[in-house]
């Protein structure tokens, strides 16, 4: 399980009473969080996000690079129709984007928490599984400094930007770090043009500004293939990009950060020494991401 979930890349919590059931049903042990009026009369109740085990964590992290090609074999059989397993989180995806697209439901209680106890956090990290393995890898980085991170693996730029307001802008921070778009390369939520994909990033850059939020937007980092096809070169699509997000920063005069460039091989191509995957930072490759953030916070902090 470990290894398809590194596959994967998504570990969506399920968002709704029926999915909590879902899962349960599973034989999954589920804790529901605190109850939310909705609009429509009736109450949310969302299951509490479950740490990932030991186990994964672990492969995640690995120093050893792992086999690629077997990887995208495994992939190309998981995405399959003739795998149950695949077949199964398919079905609880779909689930999940019916009743809570943007999974909203990831952090509502966590938010509701962090603003009752009225501490005003100094950046949120919005993102995908780049931004929530940040959290696990180096929980330290972010308790120490007042940083938030709000990450859900598997996310596109567009599920980004629907959740914005509840998952930056309602805790008031004093800066915002985004890293998107793994996962619209990857297609998580259907094909996206590159200029939408811009429009999207730069929309959460001006809702940012507008309430006061300075910005600071971060290089997709390498990705060496994308698993289910292996013949997509993914290699020269995130370079061009991050020179496309170089100019958007430059353009609304916010910072950016080059996570690409010190992470790459020269055929562009995410270094094994940093990622054991082709996707996603071991604690080394995390490592190297903090010292930049870390500039890059004092910049936008001290302004």
């Amino acid at each position: 399980m470990a290894r398809i979930s590194l596959i994967l890349a998504a570990s969506a919590t399920l968002c709704s009473a029926s999915a909590a059931a879902q899962a349960q049903d599973m034989g999954s042990s589920v804790m529901l969080g605190r109850e939310f009026a909705a609009v429509n009369g009736t109450t949310i109740r969302c299951p509490l996000p479950v740490p990932r085990d030991a186990a994964t964590l672990a492969a995640q992290f690995d120093t050893a690079p792992r086999d690629l090609d077997e990887m995208s074999a495994m992939a190309a059989h998981f995405f399959s129709a003739d795998s149950p397993m695949g077949a199964a989180f398919r079905e609880r995806q779909a689930a999940q984007f019916a009743s809570d697209w943007p999974l909203r439901c990831r952090y509502r209680d966590a938010n509701a928490d962090l603003i009752a106890s009225g501490t005003r956090p100094r950046i949120v990290f919005m993102g995908d599984s780049i931004t929530e393995g940040w959290v696990e890898a180096d929980p330290a980085f972010f308790a120490d400094n007042g940083f938030v991170g709000r990450g859900i693996s598997g996310q596109s730029s567009p599920q980004m930007l629907a959740r914005f307001h509840q998952d930056v802008i309602a805790l008031h921070p004093q800066a915002v770090h985004i890293i998107a778009g793994t996962n619209d390369i990857g297609g998580a939520t259907g094909p996206i043009t590159e200029d939408e994909y811009l429009g999207t990033i730069g929309a959460m850059i001006d809702l940012a500004r507008a309430n006061g939020i300075a910005v600071i937007l971060g290089a997709l980092p390498p990705m060496s293939r994308l698993l289910p096809r292996p013949d997509f070169d993914t290699r020269p699509v995130v370079a061009h990009l991050n020179a496309r997000l170089g100019e958007l920063a430059r353009a609304k005069g916010v910072t950016f950060v080059d996570y690409f460039t010190p992470l790459k091989t020269p055929d562009g191509a995410f270094d094994p020494a940093f990622a054991n995957d082709g996707v996603h930072p071991t604690r080394a490759g995390y490592a190297l991401m903090r010292n930049l953030a870390e500039a890059a916070a004092r910049e936008v902090l001290e302004d």
